[in-house]
């Protein structure tokens, strides 16, 4: 997995509140349409096509148990990983995986992370998106 694409719009929605990292439910959601980094909104059909719910996945994504804490003057947003089981059918394919805030009201975008190609589960597969370390980290001065 490569490193995250930020939204441009979600550096301008974190200054202006529009974004609660202690207390909304941020979710992923998978897509095979490259998304553009100038979105603004998570929109599920105009701007993602993401998928419906299909065999194990769940419609408009799954949610990453997001955490805020804040150490030292450097504050991060983990998560837990995310582990997707394809059922009978298996799961249609797809490249990108698209983060946003379901609470918010508007859906807002976060991030992007591009597997690198596509992606199909046959019946029983599991694919994990790996939160890594953390989601994001701000730096205090």
């Amino acid at each position: 997995m490569v490193a995250a694409v930020h939204f441009q719009d979600f550096v301008e929605q974190l200054g202006l509140g529009l974004h609660d990292l202690d207390g909304d439910t941020i979710k992923i959601a998978l897509t095979d349409v490259l998304p553009v980094n100038t979105q603004t909104v998570f929109d599920s059909i105009t701007n993602h096509a993401a998928m419906t719910n299909e065999n194990g996945y769940t419609a408009l994504g799954h949610d990453v148990l997001a955490a805020w804490s804040e150490s030292a003057g450097t504050a991060t947003l983990a998560g837990t990983d995310v582990t997707i089981t394809a059922t009978a059918g298996g799961i249609g394919q797809f490249q990108y995986i698209v983060m946003y805030n379901d609470t918010n009201a508007s859906n807002g975008l976060m991030v992007y992370y591009d597997h690198g190609s596509a992606v199909n589960l046959a019946e029983g597969e599991s694919y994990v998106f790996d939160i890594l370390t953390n989601i994001l980290t701000l730096v205090g001065a």
